[in-house]
């Protein structure tokens, strides 16, 4: 979403300001599988009486079970991307992100289902995310793996999650890598949100 001057709307007969919605940061929680960007997304959105924004490839991975090409990866970055925004009007001050394109693009590419060169599409939201999310923070692998049937196992999350860093770095992209239970990385995030509003 660009950023600009509120100004009102009437729709039906009634005022609505865009300030609110201008006002809201996108926060995104990277990282490998099973370091817990989904428990935490949803655990912030909870004590910041806001929203969060699900995984949404997880959900195409699942129900194609893992049989993806390229135009999915696609799919899962441009629907990411819309539920993105449309949870920005039910969003106050913040709105948590569980992954994003850079990870999507990442993990086609290990998967060896997107190709050289990628997809132009997928290339250009994975770009953007330099600019789309106020904070990024990294969820650390130092939880226990959850092993799940979707998964792979313990090693390729190692390997992901030292991947998404490097890529992040390459980027130029600031992070901010959280570790402990969820408790520990809520304050941890926290600190850093709160500090940026002062």
């Amino acid at each position: 979403m660009e950023q600009g001057s509120a100004t009102d709307k009437v729709t039906n007969g009634a005022v609505t300001n865009d300030r609110a919605a201008n006002d809201v940061q996108r926060v995104v929680f990277v990282g490998a599988e099973s370091t817990g960007k989904s428990t935490l997304s949803n655990y912030l959105a909870h004590a910041y009486d806001t929203v969060a924004v699900p995984e949404i490839g997880r959900f195409i991975w699942e129900e194609k079970q893992g049989r993806l090409g390229p135009d999915d990866y696609v799919d899962i970055a441009v629907k990411h991307r819309a539920a993105e925004d449309e949870a920005m009007a039910q969003a106050r001050r913040w709105l948590f992100v569980d992954t994003n394109a850079l990870t999507t693009l990442l993990l086609g590419i290990e998967f060896h289902q997107v190709g050289d060169p990628p997809p132009a599409e997928l290339l250009r939201c994975a770009d953007d995310c330099r600019a789309r999310y106020a904070h990024t923070f990294v969820c650390a692998d130092d939880i226990p793996y959850e092993e799940q049937a979707v998964r792979e196992n313990e090693a390729w999350r190692e390997r992901i999650q030292q991947l998404v860093l490097r890529d992040l770095a390459a980027r130029g992209i600031p992070y901010t890598v959280v570790r402990g239970s969820v408790e520990e990385r809520a304050r941890q995030v926290r600190r850093v949100l709160d500090g940026a509003v002062r």
